[in-house]
């Protein structure tokens, strides 16, 4: 009797991200006349794309190859490095700038605006670095959490990456039609500045300069992602709650204190969060089968 040969078979999260590339190529295509450079942004998702179906490939005649696997489940991660900032170059399509709401609406709220008077009231440098550090921890908070799932459940690690990887998706899809830039470019200098910190203040004013585009204000996706995190965490792998939930917390605080976001933004992110995470976990339900 012939053994079975293995089928072709696409895990969530690539099945996720081909949706995503599938749908912003669509809205690109609607507005193909006014997208700069339209054969770049449709080249790299039909590479992305191939490397996908490549990578699924491997997986079938290799099923049993861990690195193949990891590389797979983390793929979209690092794909979030070009599809955060490409929202920059089409997010006018539909509306022109909306800061001017947002100052409006945190002045409303506050009567001031937060993210000028925070680091304003509280310019230590250690307070700086901390703010920074919370910031930072954004990126320790989800890829933590996925490698943890990783390595001690893979079935949990391919529900976590795709909640993760999908969160993301959809903040940057509402990106690309709500533009709002946030305090650190609205705000001409010297309100845009934030007081010095140490290590994580360099870091960040790094990752800021070589990646950082105006773009992504509302709704925050580092409060939104973070907090269905840390939802997930509670959820299935509570162990780390100790470790997410401080840092969260910190994050909080920092996006308004470093001026990327508005108050509104934090809010925004919360409520969005709220939504997408069972949204997510619905959607991973029917694509896993």
């Amino acid at each position: 009797m012939k053994s079975e040969t293995p089928k072709l078979k696409l895990l969530p999260v690539e099945k996720g991200t081909l949706a995503y590339i599938f749908v912003t190529a669509v809205y690109l295509a609607v507005f193909v006349g006014e997208l700069n450079m339209p054969w770049l942004r449709f080249g790299i998702r039909a590479g992305v794309t191939l490397l996908i179906l490549a990578l699924a490939l491997a997986g079938k005649a290799y099923p049993q190859q861990p690195v193949i696997r990891c590389v797979r489940y983390f793929l979209p991660f690092a794909l979030l490095s070009y599809w955060y900032p490409e929202t920059y170059f089409f997010n006018k399509f539909i509306f022109p700038n909306l800061d001017q709401y947002f100052v409006a609406a945190d002045q409303m709220l506050f009567g001031c605006q937060p993210s000028l008077e925070f680091s304003k009231h509280m310019p230590w440098t250690w307070f700086s670095e901390l703010m920074y550090f919370g910031y930072f921890s954004y990126y320790f908070i989800f890829f933590g959490a996925s490698l943890w799932c990783f390595i001690k459940d893979k079935e949990l690690a391919s529900r976590a990456v795709f909640v993760f990887a999908c969160s993301f998706y959809l903040y940057y899809i509402i990106f690309a039609v709500i533009p709002v830039i946030g305090p650190q470019f609205w705000f001409a200098p010297p309100l845009d500045q934030v007081p010095d910190g140490y290590i994580f203040c360099d870091i960040m004013r790094f990752l800021q300069d070589a990646g950082e585009k105006a773009t992504g204000a509302f709704p925050s996706s580092h409060v939104g992602v973070t907090f269905i995190v840390v939802i997930f965490i509670y959820r299935h792998c509570r162990r780390l709650l100790k470790f997410a939930l401080p840092l969260f917390i910190i994050l909080v605080f920092s996006t308004v204190y470093i001026k990327a976001h508005y108050v509104v933004d934090v809010i925004g992110g919360f409520a969005s969060a709220a939504l997408i995470y069972p949204l997510v976990n619905k959607f991973y339900e029917k694509l896993s089968g």
